[in-house]
């Protein structure tokens, strides 16, 4: 070994010890422990993330997803028709929890009361090279909220005239009533 001014080491370097390798392989597959929305959900926001989280710590470059079109590519996809088409991301997953949890944001708001599947595929790998041993798949997925866009409507005004003994002491009662599809509550 030599410097840059040609140099040599005055005597050979060894370490005194050496170092071990481990006789233990990483060959545990990974898997996911759970997703968010949760599986069977409802009333889930319409903007709501989407978050993966795996058993151990996954190289990131193995979760990828789609930010161009609707169709279901990367390894993390998220559909309402099985998988015939995906909802576009805004962008590449985020990741915390020490790579364990990836998070994908809907380009736009998801549609009004469907339901949705999270699928994750055999491309993401851990840091050790294992990657998922199967496909995953919520079996149910998770339903939005039930958008309620239509107002209520008036139906009625009715001022009933109450006389108490004299027109000098009296009472005027409004009654009002309105419908909507899921009930006037206030």
């Amino acid at each position: 070994v030599e410097d840059s001014s040609g140099n040599t080491l005055s005597s050979q370097f060894e370490t005194s010890n050496g170092f071990i390798t481990s006789d233990t392989e990483d060959t545990t597959a990974p898997t996911v422990s759970s997703t968010s929305p949760a599986d069977s959900a409802t009333s889930v926001s319409r903007s709501s993330t989407i978050t993966v989280t795996f058993s151990e710590a996954i190289s990131t470059a193995s979760v990828t997803t789609n930010t161009s079109d609707t169709a279901c590519s990367g390894t993390l996809q998220v559909s309402s028709d099985s998988f015939s088409t995906c909802v576009q991301m805004s962008s590449f997953p985020t990741v915390s929890n020490s790579y364990q949890t990836f998070t994908v944001t809907p380009s736009s708001n998801l549609s009004v009361s469907t339901a949705y599947k999270i699928r994750v595929t055999t491309g993401v790998e851990d840091s050790s090279g294992n990657t998922l041993s199967s496909q995953f798949e919520t079996s149910n997925g998770f339903t939005t909220i039930v958008d309620n866009a239509t107002p209520p409507t008036f139906t009625s005004i009715a001022i009933r005239w109450k006389s108490v003994l004299s027109y000098a002491s009296c009472c005027v009662s409004l009654q009002l009533s309105a419908q909507d599809d899921v009930g006037v509550t206030a």
